[in-house]
């Protein structure tokens, strides 16, 4: 009876596990910088490039952007990365300082420059939300949101964030602001205040908050060591070197990681991803707008992002959440190639 008992219960936990299907090798592509899906199409960024795929077949489709400062081409940087903004049957490109959106076929539509530090900006009515970096003053920084006219002038600052570290200090907890958008609402995660969601309208006016009591995390040394780690593979950091970055810098720390790591909306879902690892998957506190928890999922850990982008707010992302299936990119490094999953997010 005990050994039948212990098939039962083999049996339930082999159904429930994550089932990750591999689709396809993505040879086009050699150092991908992040992925994003806009209408069924793959896309993935590499410098100013941008290769797309169908999502159906996974065929290649074509490749597009073209790295300069001259009409349609966008700057590159090796700490900086270029970042997709998916619209409804179009897509943002954002550099440092310009602006192109893309039709699907990858021609040029209108392309626009932006104010420095723009780290996130989305179309809303005849108006741009967007969110900012401030450096402040005496060495402290903040991140706005604000609503911007179509000239991308400031019509209201609605929401205000104080950024961890400082002047030539920092935080191996920091975390930047994840942001996602649906409807007529904007979500803003504020990471500092435990695991809460700030609500607004398109108007920037307050339209309530999520808030939930979750165990922190604690920081640790082997996080600390994963940080360092992080940002030795900075190009930057790189270049100068590890030893003389640490002489400029001084190394500080919370007690505790940021309760939400990322935020992604889907279908009207917020998948907040959280810092809890087990055997290698990432863990999902799925809530519908309203703030209800649907359920609590573990799907495999994508690729992290890099420290400048995950600092400063930029969405680069390996991984999608895409009309309840979860896709991420993998390196094959014995096969020097790069590989594309899927695993369908089970809700029930």
């Amino acid at each position: 009876m005990k050994k039948i008992i212990f098939i039962l219960l083999m049996l339930l936990i082999a159904l429930n596990l994550v089932q990750a299907e591999k689709l396809a090798d993505l040879e086009e592509i050699n150092k991908p910088e992040l992925m994003e899906i806009v209408g069924d199409t793959l896309l993935l960024v590499e410098g100013a490039e941008i290769y797309s795929y169908d999502i159906k077949d996974l065929k290649f489709k074509k490749k597009f952007g073209r790295k300069g400062e001259g009409p349609g081409e966008l700057k590159t940087s090796p700490s900086v990365t270029n970042y997709i903004i998916p619209l409804k049957d179009s897509f943002f490109t954002v550099s440092m300082d310009k602006v192109i959106l893309f039709s699907l076929e990858g021609d040029v539509i209108k392309e626009f420059k932006i104010p420095l530090f723009t780290n996130y900006l989305y179309p809303v009515k005849d108006n741009f939300f967007a969110l900012r970096f401030k450096p402040g003053d005496k060495g402290v920084a903040y991140f706005e949101a604000v609503i911007l006219d179509e000239n991308l002038k400031t019509i209201k600052v609605f929401h205000k964030q104080k950024m961890s570290g400082g002047q030539n200090r920092v935080d191996l907890t920091a975390d930047g602001v994840n942001i996602g958008i649906s409807g007529d609402k904007i979500y803003i995660e504020n990471t500092h205040e435990g695991f809460l969601i700030s609500v607004y309208d398109l108007n920037g006016n307050s339209a309530g908050e999520i808030r939930k009591d979750f165990k922190k995390v604690s920081f640790t040394d082997e996080y600390r060591k994963h940080a360092e780690n992080m940002l030795k593979e900075n190009p930057l950091i790189k270049e100068l070197g590890w030893e003389n970055f640490k002489k400029i810098v001084k190394f500080t720390n919370g007690d505790f990681l940021p309760v939400i790591q990322d935020m992604v909306i889907d279908n009207g879902l917020i998948y907040a991803k959280t810092n809890t690892l087990k055997d290698n998957k990432a863990e999902f506190i799925v809530l519908d707008l309203n703030g209800k928890i649907i359920k609590k999922i573990f799907l495999p850990a994508p690729i992290e992002m890099d420290v400048v982008s995950k600092i400063f707010s930029r969405p680069v992302r390996f991984y999608k959440i895409y009309n309840g299936k979860y896709y991420y990119l993998k390196e094959n490094i014995d096969e020097e190639m790069w590989e594309l999953y899927k695993v369908d997010v089970d809700l029930k």
